[in-house]
């Protein structure tokens, strides 16, 4: 994608979208604990054999344990991962091979199918175990993002966040422990950290992908200034400037001092030619320690505005 106009894209860190061997905490149950030990030992050792056996034997312990069933995806999704190494040039993410300077094939990432669809299916089973765990949730969702299926990720997501809204129960994280921060925190931060490979992906079909997450994000998290950024976002980028001009508004209203949605709306005030906005902006701006490197630089455009 051409950047019609030059955005500030949030700084983020991706955190704990994927998965778990286990943290091992006092929530898990003294057998959870004694098999969680054993299987992260014998998933460290990559030891086939023995992974299987402490499975099966903490299936006929706890069959209805969710900690069994993210235990068991995850050794599914490690049998299932592949590299594979060819002639053929690097197609999609993979990596060229080079030799003297001159691509001599390539070697890509994947999943042999069988065997991840089974993944998916243990997960989706502990998910009717356990519906209110958001990790596993999360988990299925970055499945579909590791291999590049964003319709099936969506749809993920927006089932987790309808059944929430319908009255599901609490989202609990790993090992059924609380969320890490309260929920309208935690889940727009998380939503928006999905966002940022199709971000960096740089085309119009990824950046279509981040809108519709930053849509889920507005309408189901509407406190939060996250949604109307990350649209803000996109409708700059795509040309769209007086709309992506309002999202960013809406952003700043939500959270005022959020210095990367200041920098957007003076530069969008400066290219849609509001003086006074962009003075406001710039003003706004400039308080914040992080935002005056940006500043500097707006403010040399605004005092050439007429």
């Amino acid at each position: 994608m051409q950047y019609l106009l030059p955005v500030v894209i949030r700084c983020l860190v991706m955190r704990f979208l994927f998965f778990l061997v286990f943290g091992l905490g006092a929530s898990l149950t003294v057998a959870a604990q004694t098999f969680a030990i054993d299987y992260r030992r014998a998933m460290q050792a990559r030891d086939t054999a023995k992974t299987r056996k402490v499975l099966a034997a903490w299936q006929l312990k706890e069959p209805q344990n969710p900690d069994w069933y993210v235990a068991k995806f995850n050794y599914q999704l490690r049998q299932a991962y592949r590299v594979i190494v060819g002639n053929a040039p690097a197609a999609g993410r993979g990596v060229a091979v080079q030799q003297k300077d001159k691509a001599i094939g390539s070697m890509n990432e994947g999943y042999e199918p069988k065997l991840l669809a089974a993944a998916r299916t243990t997960l989706r089973e502990g998910i009717k175990v356990a519906p209110e765990r958001l990790d596993m949730r999360f988990g299925l969702a970055k499945s579909y993002e590791m291999t590049h299926e964003p319709a099936a990720q969506i749809e993920v997501l927006t089932v987790a966040l309808a059944e929430r809204k319908a009255g599901g129960k609490p989202w609990r994280w790993q090992e059924g422990k609380p969320l890490p921060e309260p929920e309208a925190v935690f889940l727009p931060e998380n939503l928006e950290e999905y966002m940022l490979p199709y971000w960096q992906a740089d085309t119009p079909e990824d950046a279509e992908v981040a809108r519709q997450l930053a849509e889920l994000v507005n309408e189901y998290y509407p406190a939060s200034s996250l949604g109307p950024f990350n649209l803000g976002m996109y409708y700059t980028m795509t040309g769209q400037e007086e709309k992506g001009y309002s999202f960013f508004q809406q952003a700043n209203t939500r959270r005022p001092s959020d210095w990367q949605t200041l920098a957007n709306l003076t530069r969008l005030a400066i290219k849609l030619n509001h003086k006074t906005e962009a003075q406001r902006y710039l003003a706004d701006l400039q308080k914040l320690p992080e935002g005056r490197p940006a500043a500097a630089d707006l403010g040399k455009e605004v005092r050439k505005m007429k």
